[in-house]
């Protein structure tokens, strides 16, 4: 059962935030699909009641490290490029240093799907086939191409190929600083990237211990919809995100006060929670195998990720912009002894996902 209905074009000025409840058992597998479908994630933070070491080791399998590169766009569509890097495994692309609401910006999502997310003058200019940006600053200021690497019309002997290489060469002459991660397409484990003058990033890794915590129960949520299931789920979404961020609201000691009212939701029986979070370009497979490993030895779980502001895709490819926060986000709340989870996903106002 799934709230994720979508709102009226003219409604789309608000951020938006959809619950989804899946089965952990069922072969939908809905909140795996909502992992893997958003490729291009820089944070991701896990709290767990269980074994310090045997998460670190979970991570340690997962988490790799990711590539400064500078490349043409031309470089990207090279078929060596292609069948050596794309076609063979994951291969995780963003232009670094570009805004989604004022420059071109280009991404490559893991599946062999270029995304390029490009200004009016741009696309005119480049004379490739795409769609006007849903959210635009102004409309008709923006423009989305797509193009799949791995599809036939990208055989170097075919029009289209030539057609799309010579306007690169023509429009992109100069290069472009990327952000690159090489995974393993199954598992989503690290792969050397041994591009020429590619730089390697190690993710950052932090780890704090919060004693005596109650946590939001998800056994309440998953009970049934009562007068105020909707405030409780807001308020264990919050709580996911203020504890991953250290807030001491959700400490052992806190109470409502005159300076600050935040009520804590519905709670779980207090307990010690080791919180992981790990910074930089992660692989959306990656975090799946990630989940999926560490609840095989935790009880409740709850995992939060963040996507890059100025990417141009959200989910399953949808178009993201940039209107006030660039919101970008999800949260899941794990409980396997109800055999289920919660998907929290945070749109914000411009994202073509809602």
């Amino acid at each position: 059962m799934s709230s994720h209905i979508p709102l009226p074009k003219e409604k789309h000025h608000k951020s938006k935030l959809y619950v989804t409840r899946s089965s952990l058992s069922s072969p939908k597998a809905e909140h795996i699909k909502a992992i893997e479908t958003h490729p291009l994630n820089y944070r991701l933070s896990i709290i767990v009641p269980s074994s310090v070491k045997a998460v670190q080791q979970t991570l340690a399998r997962y988490i790799g490290p990711y590539y400064h590169v500078s490349l043409k766009l031309s470089d990207l569509i090279d078929p060596g490029f292609i069948a050596n890097y794309v076609r063979r495994n994951a291969l995780i692309a963003l232009s670094r240093n570009r805004f989604i609401d004022a420059d071109d910006v280009f991404a490559i999502d893991g599946r062999g799907t270029l995304v390029l997310s490009v200004c009016k003058d741009t696309y005119e200019t480049l004379g490739l086939a795409g769609s006007q940006a849903q959210f635009p600053l102004r409309r008709g200021s923006r423009f989305i191409i797509k193009i799949d690497l791995l599809a036939e019309f990208m055989d170097p002997m075919k029009k289209y190929y030539q057609r799309v290489r010579s306007r690169f060469d023509a429009v992109f002459a100069e290069p472009v600083e990327f952000l690159m991660g090489y995974y393993d397409a199954q598992s989503g484990a690290p792969i050397t990237l041994d591009l020429p003058g590619a730089s390697a990033v190690d993710p950052q890794l932090t780890h704090s211990l919060s004693k005596g915590v109650s946590g939001p129960s998800v056994e309440h949520l998953l009970d049934g919809q009562t007068d105020t299931w909707n405030e409780q789920a807001q308020a264990a979404f919050e709580w996911v995100g203020l504890a991953v961020s250290g807030s001491p609201v959700v400490g052992s000691s806190w109470s409502p006060s005159s300076a600050c009212a935040y009520q804590p939701p519905v709670s779980s029986p207090p307990t010690d929670f080791s919180i992981f979070t790990v910074t930089g370009m992660l692989c959306a497979k990656a975090i799946s195998s990630i989940v999926k490993e560490v609840l095989e030895s935790s009880s409740n779980i709850y995992v939060c990720v963040w996507g890059f502001e100025d990417a141009p895709i959200s989910w399953k490819l949808y178009e993201h912009n940039y209107y006030t926060s660039g919101e970008n986000m999800y949260a899941q709340l794990y409980a396997p002894n109800k055999n289920s989870c919660l998907t929290f996903q945070a749109c914000g106002a411009w994202d073509a996902f809602s």
